[in-house]
């Protein structure tokens, strides 16, 4: 079946952005290359794009370009173009790498509950948890939660988890953030998270 494509000033029109935000974003490498395709029209050559292909990157970089950098916002979108069975071999390479334990207690409901990339990311973080011994299971099943929940899948990004008063929590901040805490925060377990992906 052949791809439906729509044209440079069509996409313009409809996504309500300029020449300029266009080739901002290739540039960025948020829009690729082979998806900018030469045609010969009436007027002279013209550059099209795979409608839909085009039309839902547009509308996830106009989501998500307030949240995160360009520079972020290629890599999360990139992934999502990785071919599924490199994803598959990729997810199944980072699986392997659980303990066994892990994997009887969390990995295996973790991955029949949910999304296959959504429950790789938090496995990989969750079993180097659990190979600190600073967390009881109950408190690793909130970290599952917290990691779920959040909706995006961070990497360039570092992990803390505190205790105060007893009580474990977590947050996730930008690379290189500074973060300041009460004096009866001790700060249990920190990594940057893209360095558990390697």
């Amino acid at each position: 079946m052949d791809i439906q494509l729509i044209s440079k000033k069509e996409l313009l029109v409809e996504c309500g952005i300029t020449y300029g935000q266009l080739y901002r974003w290739k540039r960025k490498e948020l829009i690729p290359d082979d998806w900018f395709i030469r045609k010969s029209t009436y007027t002279g050559q013209e550059s099209f794009f795979p409608r839909e292909k085009i039309l839902k990157r547009i509308s996830d970089i106009q989501k998500y370009k307030n949240t995160y950098s360009l520079d972020e916002l290629a890599e999360i979108l990139n992934k999502d173009d990785t071919p599924k069975d490199e994803k598959k071999i990729n997810n199944e390479s980072l699986i392997q790498k659980w303990s066994d334990y892990f994997k009887q207690e969390i990995g295996e409901d973790l991955l029949n509950s949910y999304p296959e990339d959504e429950a790789v990311y938090a496995g990989v973080i969750l079993n180097d948890v659990m190979n600190q011994n600073i967390l009881s299971l109950s408190e690793l099943i909130e970290l599952r939660e917290f990691l779920i929940n959040r909706g995006t899948l961070k990497f360039n990004a570092e992990l803390y988890i505190n205790r105060k008063l007893g009580l474990a929590f977590y947050f996730i901040v930008e690379k290189n953030s500074q973060i300041m805490l009460e004096d009866n925060v001790k700060t249990i377990y920190s990594t940057h998270i893209e360095t558990l992906f390697k």
